[in-house]
């Protein structure tokens, strides 16, 4: 475990923050596997901006949430979310109840976090795609209520 200090101005504040990180790696860790586990802790929302989505048990935990009334919602790339198999998932995914917003029509969106229950972020390189299991990748789940906080306003400037 390790312990993560933030400038003030990242946050908004003028406090440090102790935050509890632990770092995943593609060459020691299943991203999607971690990915996975933290999800399923979710209990009232997860917020979630992505580039790249296109992994099936990804999506299927989305929407496994959504079926039991957890706030799901997602804003894709929306050159990336005109894909053959993205566009699939979204189906499924707003059958679900998840609410699915395409953005950056005029650039990319290309953010890779989620924030789960306003307390815990999940961000890095990893995109949330089939292909990224054969990438090197890294993941960080960083437990801190007012960084979580920070990256749920962050979430909606995107459009």
């Amino acid at each position: 475990m390790l312990l993560f200090v933030l400038a003030p101005a990242l946050v908004e504040s003028d406090q440090a923050l102790d935050c509890r990180v632990s770092p995943k790696f593609s060459s020691r860790d299943s991203i999607a596997q971690a990915v996975v586990a933290a999800v399923r802790q979710t209990r009232n929302r997860i917020t979630l901006a992505l580039y790249g989505f296109n992994n099936k048990e990804l999506a299927d935990e989305l929407a496994r949430l959504a079926k039991k009334n957890v706030v799901v919602r997602l804003k894709l790339d929306t050159a990336k979310s005109s894909e053959k198999k993205t566009t699939r998932l979204i189906e499924t995914l707003k059958a679900s109840g998840v609410h699915v917003q395409a953005v950056a029509p005029d650039g990319r969106n290309h953010n890779k976090f989620a924030v789960i229950d306003g307390t815990r972020v999940l961000t890095g390189s990893y995109n949330w795609t089939e292909k990224a299991e054969s990438n090197w990748e890294n993941l960080l789940i960083l437990d801190c209520a007012e960084l979580a906080q920070s990256y749920e306003k962050e979430w909606e400037k995107i459009h």
